[in-house]
């Protein structure tokens, strides 16, 4: 099939589509989860917006894994991010998926010669149960089968008796709270394993260093971290770890700077296997 006519079936099938669409929204009124426009549950230029992401990447710190994050907490991204998370829109999870897709394929570049395995931050099982999936590994299956990474996402991980949101506690409430969270006795067939851990959002950090330290202790190496956005917190009354939010980077007080400058290029003989295959599943 030559250029001209694959392009006359995309139009075609967009077309179907949106015919598909507005026959459904007849049935069901609908309005973008984003701006409102009617008949969508996400408009054409508010999904073109959340699937465009620009990769973070983060210097190497002592104190840690760098951090890839695709951009901030605000805008389209964030109300697509809520309905999916919080209103059950799961046919947000696919351009969602795309943009996180970005960065986890930036994040390879820290990985040696074998595939990492990727391990989500879970949900308190009470949300789960009510939300009917878990979100963060609904999104890493589309953005691994997006860039057809062939990266295993494992279940390594478990929240403790006491755990609650986050949103509303202050650092130090925050920082106890993260602590509550476990390895499961299985993943001991996966010690001396690179690991790319993965949440949603990334607030002050206190859920991911928590991971890190329990999946460290289990021995395994977390080589980054990666997060679909950074919401940047300004409380004068406490001191969180995100400070401030520049035209190119966001500062952290512990000295991690993320800036927006692009997925990093492969390091030669590193990661040779991005490329190929599909997404595994371990329980």
């Amino acid at each position: 099939m030559d250029s001209i006519s694959r392009d006359r079936l995309q139009l075609l099938l967009g077309w179907l589509r949106d015919f598909w669409l507005d026959l459904l929204a007849l049935l069901w009124p609908t309005a973008c989860v984003a701006c409102g426009w009617p008949d969508r549950d996400l408009c054409s230029s508010c999904t073109a917006a959340v699937c465009e992401a620009r990769g973070a990447h983060t210097e190497y710190l002592s104190a840690g894994p760098p951090y890839y994050v695709a951009g901030p907490y605000s805008g389209e991204v964030r109300a697509t991010l809520i309905a999916f998370k919080h209103d059950g829109a799961y046919g947000c999870v696919k351009p969602l998926g795309i943009r996180l897709g970005s960065v986890l394929r930036a994040a390879c570049a820290e990985a040696g010669t074998d595939p990492p395995l990727l391990v989500t931050i879970p949900s308190r099982p009470a949300r789960v149960r009510s939300r009917g999936y878990r979100h963060v590994d609904a999104l890493v299956g589309v953005a691994v089968r997006r860039e057809r990474l062939p990266l295993e996402l494992v279940r390594v991980l478990r929240v403790t008796r006491g755990r609650t949101g986050q949103v509303g506690l202050g650092a130090a409430s925050r920082e106890r709270n993260a602590r509550r969270i476990a390895v499961r006795k299985r993943a001991i067939k996966f010690k001396g394993r690179e690991v790319i851990l993965v949440d949603d959002i990334v607030t002050t950090g206190a859920t991911t260093r928590a991971a890190c330290e329990v999946l460290e202790l289990a021995g395994m190496r977390v080589i980054a971290v990666v997060a679909l956005c950074h919401a940047v917190r300004k409380d004068d009354s406490e001191q969180t770890q995100v400070e401030e939010q520049g035209q190119n980077a966001i500062v952290f007080r512990k000295g991690v700077k993320v800036r927006h400058t692009g997925p990093p290029a492969s390091s030669p003989g590193r990661s040779s296997w991005t490329s190929t295959s599909t997404v595994g599943m371990s329980e």
